[in-house]
């Protein structure tokens, strides 16, 4: 177990390091339209982020696919957990996508929304933890 202790904990670095580069570097939100514009808002936000460049996009498309082999490799050990635990991970890893993805958001700059995505991934990692610490 502490073989995967240790990979999960050096993937999760790669991805936080990866994100806060991205977000802080890449990625802002775009101010919020003014009334008498068309504009949407829903469940999960009112604001959207800006285009990403070409260095941007392709940091995207690596963290999509990094943060989803971190998922699918953590999945299995998330089996026969209580349903509260596995609703608290599935939101968490809706943060981290919808932040990674760039999906509409209710915060108001990338800093704010790259604190939620490493708390979210945070709190994933301190639930990885205590099973470790039980098994």
């Amino acid at each position: 177990m502490e073989d995967i202790s240790n990979y999960i904990d050096l993937r999760a670095k790669e991805i936080k390091d990866s994100l806060t580069h991205f977000m802080l570097n890449h990625s802002s939100i775009e101010p919020r339209k003014p009334y008498d514009e068309i504009w949407c808002m829903g469940p999960e936000g009112d604001r959207y982020y800006a285009g990403l460049d070409t260095v941007g996009i392709k940091m995207q498309s690596y963290l999509s696919e990094c943060y989803g082999q971190f998922y699918s490799m953590i999945d299995p050990l998330l089996k026969d957990q209580p349903e509260d635990v596995l609703s608290n991970i599935s939101k968490s890893k809706e943060v981290i996508t919808r932040t990674i993805e760039h999906r509409i958001t209710w915060c108001e700059n990338t800093q704010q929304a790259l604190r939620n995505a490493l708390a979210a991934l945070d709190e994933q990692l301190k639930f990885l933890k205590s099973i470790y610490t039980e098994g």
